[in-house]
């Protein structure tokens, strides 16, 4: 990664990265320093107006956005994705989209084709998807959206995805049902003595 370009450098060509990538906080530094060049979009230069606004509104949004860009599916991410992609990050930025997440390819992978191919918009609503972002697998469910950028030839250019973790309310949701649920059976079996309890709380659980 090379350093970061200068402010008095960046801002003295208009298609330089100090101009694509104001602001954005981490990622923005990020991206203003990445040598893309040896990405699979080129050089910044060469970047179509439609990916450079895509871009600019990704790392402006509070909301965690992926962009993901070409037939390839280079992706470009805000700081609010970071948290998303674990210790895949920083090393997530400007790679393949199914080199980052092969344990989930199966997965989104034909969702995303669907969305380059046919332009065909869609979305997951707590969705499950076994991230291995941490060193292990993880249970984790998102809500998300998939959604055609056109690009100056009138096709799609790639995908802007806003997305939320819903994990935690999933599982909490699911704690609170099983709950409920072994409370009901032992009311309905009139269940007095630890040994039915446990019975009951056994057949509730499977």
């Amino acid at each position: 990664m090379q350093p970061p370009t200068s402010v008095e450098n960046s801002s003295t060509h208009p298609e330089s990265p100090g101009r694509i990538f104001v602001g954005g906080g981490v990622m923005g530094e990020l991206m203003r320093g990445l040598n893309w060049s040896a990405t699979p979009l080129g050089p910044v230069e060469s970047w179509p107006q439609s990916l450079k606004t895509s871009i600019s509104t990704c790392l402006d949004s509070r909301f965690a956005i992926v962009v993901w860009w070409g037939p390839e599916m280079v992706t470009l991410y805000n700081d609010s994705y970071r948290r998303i992609l674990g210790v895949k990050h920083p090393a997530a930025l400007g790679m393949r989209a199914r080199d980052i997440w092969p344990e989930i390819w199966h997965i989104v992978g034909p969702m995303l084709s669907g969305v380059m191919e046919r332009s065909e918009a869609t979305r997951g609503d707590n969705l499950l998807l076994e991230l291995e972002r941490n060193g292990y697998q993880e249970e984790c469910y998102f809500t998300f959206s998939y959604s055609p950028i056109r690009d100056e030839s009138g096709g799609v250019g790639g995908i802007f995805t806003p997305v939320q973790e819903t994990t935690d309310q999933v599982i909490g949701e699911r704690r609170l049902r099983s709950l409920r649920d072994l409370a009901q059976a032992a009311r309905a079996a009139n269940a007095e003595s630890s040994e039915e309890v446990c019975r009951l709380e056994c057949q509730t659980l499977e």
